[in-house]
């Protein structure tokens, strides 16, 4: 089939360890079934509120969950993240490319691709189909171009060219060296030429057409969405028939859908429920990755502009109350930047402690000695976004202990991005979730002039921008390190925990052993009754 021509040049310029519960012979009867000639159908109740276009990079519009619980089922990108070993950081795997080759320069690369893939409608997955879809997003007099769906794709902004070599050899050739290339690729997930040719980009957003292991079914509008397996799948096949997502965003609401039957796993447990789901015969998941919940400090206007504010506003919170008596367990205290779990934390950048005479003393110092007022943005529920009422409750009731008084703003997730695209929040911080193991992107949050917080550092943009494209993994991890100390001692943001991302589950589910990472590999799960 003709896609395309097959050359497309670029026009745009973008440690907890498993928690584990005994597995009790009890399972309440959800879903699933386990016996040779009955539907294996995974029930999973998601914190989502709503769904996004099912359109490929639209998709990231629900954040990880969206990606883990939507895109990663029936898309695939060239690349994966890699998350076979449960004990190690997330790395990078090959899926639709089977193997690639990296010119001295660092200027080209040159995918195989795996053989005998086809799309779900049957069209096959070759050369041209890469080179159709990357024209997609980023050649405008493309069709089927759109800068929406392209917009989430920032790797692509590093493309200067994508050249179809023979069927199965796809060359990328870059405008400059880019060192998280390949791990950026993992979710510019490709689509069927032939559905988009024959139903367009509407088509593909109400139902997409990848890859994947699973085959989307139907829709539920604000209610669930299910995937069916793919028979025809190139790997591996899934050993579950069915999985149904269902939006549950209030997380008692999850907790008791798990245990009336209704679903057969849910995601971001709560803590308070935990101990009582395991002595009912569920299982319990978590593990301590790198995923970051912090307050977001407007450090260019008052009071944050002054670092003192800044860091009395980390010494004034006890972390390990949070973690540990608010959400028994299922989070690591945070001191600073990274993460634990991340390939850049280093434990000396450890610098704050809870000290509320030493946070009182700043505040004192800064101006602030008979207290101040703020008011923080927080999202209520979606992709990592955790306890988040009853942590920012917390929060708020620690640091009036020494004199900040803050006024909780919550908003739902799509309203969090709308306003500070917006700005004029009327917030002085906003919390949010996310994850730092894709430096390429931090420039949002933290870069100098592009991020929606005010925070610059030169040094730290510096440190950040040699990082990019330095090829050498430990020169590499060095420089974001020495970027993390920097902002560290910036006291950026107010660092607050770290997630597990705790999951309950029937004991009937098998197969899934929690990675270090917010991906998960559904092909193994299975259901045992």
């Amino acid at each position: 089939m003709q896609h395309t021509p097959r050359r497309s040049r670029r026009r745009l310029g973008i440690a907890a360890g498993t928690l584990v519960a005994a597995l009790a012979l009890v399972g309440c009867a959800g879903g699933g079934s386990g016996s040779d000639d009955a539907e294996q159908e995974l029930i999973i109740g998601s914190q989502m509120a709503s769904l996004p276009s099912l359109d490929t990079g639209a998709i990231t519009l629900a954040g990880y969950e969206g990606q883990r619980l939507i895109g990663n089922l029936v898309y695939e990108g060239l690349t994966k993240r890699d998350v076979s070993d449960p004990n190690a950081a997330a790395g990078v795997g090959p899926a639709l490319a089977e193997s690639w080759e990296i010119s001295e320069d660092g200027l080209t690369y040159t995918f195989s691709l795996q053989q005998g893939v086809t799309f779900h409608d049957g069209t096959d997955f070759d050369a041209d189909a890469v080179v159709y879809n990357i024209n997609r997003y980023t050649d405008e007099n493309d069709p089927h171009y759109d800068a929406a769906v392209g917009t989430y794709y920032a790797v692509l902004n590093y493309v200067d060219s994508v050249e179809a070599i023979d069927d199965s050899t796809v060359a990328f050739t870059l405008t400059e060296p880019f060192a998280f290339f390949l791990a950026d690729l993992y979710n510019v997930y490709f689509a069927s030429p032939t559905s988009l040719d024959e139903d367009g980009n509407e088509g593909q957003a109400k139902n997409p057409v990848g890859t994947g292991p699973f085959v989307f079914d139907e829709l539920t509008e604000n209610q669930s969405i299910s995937f069916t397996r793919n028979d025809d799948y190139w790997g591996d096949a899934a050993e579950l028939d069915r999985i149904t997502v269902e939006l549950i965003p209030d997380p008692a609401a999850r907790t008791a859908a798990l245990r009336s039957g209704r679903v057969d796993w849910i995601e971001a447990a709560q803590p308070d429920d935990l101990a009582s789901l395991e002595d009912a015969g569920f299982v319990a998941t978590g593990n301590a990755f790198d995923w970051e919940w912090s307050w977001q400090l407007f450090t260019d206007v008052a009071p944050f502009d002054d670092i003192r504010v800044r860091q009395a506003m980390n010494y004034a919170i006890d972390r390990e109350a949070i973690a540990d008596d608010l959400l028994h367990g299922t989070a690591v205290p945070a001191y600073q930047f990274f993460a634990e779990a991340s390939l850049y934390y280093d434990e000396a950048d450890n610098i704050y402690s809870y000290d509320p005479d030493k946070a009182e003393a700043l505040l004192a110092e800064a101006g602030y000695a008979d207290g101040l007022d703020i008011t923080v943005g927080y999202i209520t529920a979606g992709s990592g976004s955790m306890q988040a009422k009853a942590m920012n409750e917390a929060l708020q009731a620690q640091l009036s202990e020494v004199g900040i008084n803050v006024t909780l703003d919550p908003v739902d997730f799509s309203g969090m991005y709308a306003a500070l695209g917006e700005g004029n929040t009327g917030w002085n911080a906003a919390n949010q979730a996310f994850s730092l193991e894709q430096p390429s992107s931090w420039s949002w949050s933290m870069l100098c002039g592009t991020n929606y917080f005010g925070y610059c550092n030169e040094e730290f943009d510096a440190l950040h921008a040699e990082a990019l494209v330095t090829s050498d993994d430990e020169e590499r991890a060095a420089l974001l390190t020495e970027a993390g100390h920097l902002q560290t001692e910036d006291a950026g943001w107010m660092y607050v925990v770290n997630d597990t991302a705790p999951r309950a589950m029937a004991s009937y589910v098998k197969g899934f052993e929690q990675p270090k990472s917010w991906w998960i590999d559904f092909t193994g799960v299975s259901i045992e009754k």
